[in-house]
Order: structure tokens, then C-alpha cells, then sequence
């Protein structure tokens, strides 16, 4: 049962200006004229490693990690011409978990514009709040026990909203649509060099210091920091294709880059404030199994995103995790619909772009 105050709503909306573009129909399948209804099974996961720049081979430096106390959750979504919507929910967390990993809270908002075959736009907000230290036994075994393992942060939040963009080289023959939105069907095997621009924020803010009391001796400068946000720009190169094998298909995309970033922080009290601009490395891999047809479909999906900080007191990496088990069928669409749609492409959309949104 799903109590209310775990709800969760996460609406997705893809538009392609330019998703009336030929396709060589000899790699891709089409569907402008089908409703997609598929239900889905989801699974998240985050972490905020924090390192000593020199702990490596260190035996008397102790790293720690972050996590927080997600679930899974389950939903449906729908999709239909150009437009997908998905509504989900979020399974509840029993008391022992709680006890054990401490109360978490996440909000996740989620759209992507095509605006044309080639470029695709997307943007992602997320805010997780409420952490445990799962590294805690490694350096604490006094104050936590078996039953009371970790050190719990309800008051530690993480935020980042990212704004991506990526350049596809060889959209006519692999569609990336297929594997990560179901709206197409890749109907032989293909691949395409792609590149990724990215714009994002990212934070995190606690009551008190993101050290533990523990280990500040391990951070001697700024191991009071409670505030850090960080603005930056990236570039990737990357890779993407699908294998098929009859209806079956596994697609894989990685993109490998630099970001440039403006870090500034806090030290609890606001005795300290700092701003400096480093570049980091950055990298987001996505992989797709499942089995595409012209009506029914199913797939399992894993999007994994890191980000790698680098302020002068320590090294932070954080890496948000997702994963999808999704199943569906693509219907006729009703009439009803088809005309109601119609009417409002008529009314809003200017007659020379009205091609494009079928």
C-alpha cells in the first residue's frame, strides 16, 4: 500500500519538433498514429563518497560514504504521438529499515525535447534528503552496534538539476528512442558516435559539519564545511548503439568528458567561505535489454550518472543510480482522442510546423 505522503509524480514529456523526419525504414519502425500504455517497475539509488586527496594506501585514513534510504516504486505511463507521461508511485519503507538506515525523502522531475532526429535536449531535477553513513562501522564501533550500525544525517540534502543536450551522427539508422522510450522500434543493428554539452547545479547543505567528529582529523583544513554548491559546464564525446538479435535487443551508451567548476563553501557558523574554479572529469553510461515488437514490448534499463567534484579540502564524487523494468503494448488510438489531439495541434500550432507533431 502506498501512503499518500509517499507519493510520487514524475512527469516526462517528450517533444519532437522534427519527429516527422524520414527514418531508412530498413533499421527503424515508426508508430505516430499508436497509444503506448506501459506499466513499470523503478529502483534508485544515491551516494556522496568523500575521499582525503592523499587516504590512497593509507591505512590510518578512513574514507566514508553517504546513502540514503530509498525504495523502489512502480507506476504506469503512457505515450502517444509526441508526448509520454508517466505517474509513479513510491513503495513504503518498513520501520526496521528506517531504524536501521534512517528516514529518506526524494523528489525526482524529469523532461526531454527532440528537437530535431539529430539533437536531443534534457532536463533532470532531483533533491534527496535524509542520509546514512554506511562507512560508519569502519571508524566508530563504540557508539554503533549491530542493531544501530550507522551514523544517521536526517538533516544532510543533496540537489542537482542538470540541462543536457546531446548530437546525434547517425540518427536516421539508430534510434535512441527505441531502447530508453519505446516510441520506435530499432529493427537491425546500429551505432552512431554522439556528443554530450551539459549545464548544471548541484549542492548539498546539512545543520552541521559533512565530516564526521571521527574523522576531522583526516580533513585538517575547512573539516567544518556544511554548505557546498557548485555551477558548472561539461563537454563528452561519447558512443551509443544497439545490438538485435530477431525482436531481442541490448543497447549501450557512454559518454566520457571535462567538466569546468565553480565550487564555493561554507563552514558551519559561516566562519569560512570559499570559491574556487577546478575541471573534473565526468561520465554517464545507459544500458537497454529487452525484447521490441511491433505491439508488445518489454525492457529493463540502467542509467547511471556521476559527477565528480574536486574542492581543494577533499575529493567528493557523487553518483545517482536508476533503474527501470518496464512492460507494454501499443494500441490503435481511439478516435476520440485522435480528433481532440487534432483540434489542439490545429488551434496552437502553426500550419507549416503541424507536420511535425505527428
Amino acid at each position: 500500500m502506498v501512503e499518500i505522503s509517499r507519493f510520487l509524480l514524475l512527469i516526462c514529456l517528450a517533444i519532437g519538433l522534427n519527429a516527422g523526419a524520414q527514418v531508412d525504414t530498413n533499421y527503424i519502425q515508426r508508430f505516430p498514429s499508436k497509444l503506448v500504455v506501459s506499466p513499470f517497475i523503478s529502483s534508485q539509488s544515491a551516494t556522496i563518497a568523500i575521499r582525503p586527496y592523499n587516504w590512497v594506501g593509507d591505512t590510518n585514513i578512513t574514507p566514508f560514504d553517504y546513502q540514503p534510504n530509498l525504495r523502489g516504486g512502480y507506476g504506469i505511463s503512457f505515450s502517444y504521438r509526441i508526448i509520454d507521461f508517466s505517474l509513479g508511485f513510491r513503495q513504503k519503507i518498513s520501520a526496521n529499515s528506517e531504524k536501521i538506515y534512517g528516514k529518506s525523502s526524494s523528489f525526482g522531475l524529469s523532461f526531454r525535447v527532440w528537437a530535431s532526429r539529430k539533437i536531443l535536449a534534457e532536463c533532470n531535477l532531483q533533491s534527496v534528503s535524509g542520509f546514512a553513513n554506511i562507512s560508519t562501522q569502519q571508524f566508530d564501533t563504540i557508539n554503533y552496534t549491530k542493531e544501530n550500525p550507522y551514523q544517521l544525517r536526517p538533516d544532510l540534502t543533496m540537489q542537482f538539476i542538470k540541462l543536457r543536450m546531446v548530437y546525434q551522427s547517425n540518427p536516421d539508422k539508430f534510434s535512441y528512442r527505441s531502447s530508453f522510450g519505446f516510441s520506435e522500434r530499432q529493427k537491425k543493428s546500429a551505432a552512431g558516435f554522439l556528443f554530450n554539452t551539459r549545464a548544471y547545479l548541484h549542492s548539498f547543505f546539512a545543520d552541521s559539519s559533512l565530516i564526521p567528529s571521527q574523522l576531522k582529523n583526516n580533513y585538517p583544513h575547512h573539516k567544518d564545511i556544511n554548505q557546498m554548491a557548485m555551477a558548472a559546464i561539461g563537454v563528452a564525446p561519447g558512443i551509443g548503439g544497439t545490438w538485435t538479435r530477431g525482436r531481442w535487443f541490448l543497447t549501450g551508451v557512454l559518454f566520457v568528458g571535462v567538466d569546468l567548476q565553480n565550487l564555493r563553501y561554507e563552514e558551519a557558523g559561516g566562519t569560512e567561505f570559499k570559491q574556487e574554479t577546478k575541471l573534473s572529469a565526468n561520465a554517464d553510461f545507459r544500458v537497454s535489454l529487452g525484447y521490441n515488437t511491433p505491439r508488445f514490448f518489454f525492457g529493463i534499463q540502467s542509467i547511471n550518472d556521476y559527477t565528480l567534484l574536486r574542492p581543494s579540502p577533499f575529493k567528493m564524487n557523487t553518483n545517482y543510480n536508476k533503474g527501470l523494468f518496464s512492460i507494454g503494448y501499443r494500441f490503435d488510438s481511439p478516435k476520440t482522442l485522435d480528433k481532440t489531439y487534432d483540434a489542439a495541434v490545429n488551434l496552437i500550432i502553426p500550419e507549416k510546423h503541424r507536420k511535425f507533431m505527428y
